[in-house]
């Protein structure tokens, strides 16, 4: 999988972008990013799509308590949601 950084990307972007290979995006040699094309999201290594998932998950959470929203709130929208979607 390659690793390019954020300058090489912005003077390569059409390359980049129009390949099908994942990549990580790094800034100043820290990971910043991932790019993943759509016709293959499955070829991401399984440690990273989880360390993913964990990121936005804190990301989430951080926003989520910023404004006040609670594990309890989610829930009850959610429960309201699917009660809406059956129709009851």
């Amino acid at each position: 999988m390659k690793i390019a950084g954020v300058r090489e990307i912005r003077e390569k972007t059409a390359s980049y972008l129009s390949g099908r290979e994942p990549f990580l995006v790094t800034k100043h040699g820290k990971i910043s990013g991932v790019y993943v094309p759509l016709e293959s999201p499955d070829r991401l290594p399984d440690e990273w799509r989880k360390e993913i998932g964990r990121l936005l998950s804190l990301h989430f959470a951080k926003i989520l308590e910023s404004k006040g929203v609670s594990d309890q709130d989610i829930a009850e929208d959610f429960r309201g949601f699917r009660r809406r979607r059956r129709g009851r």
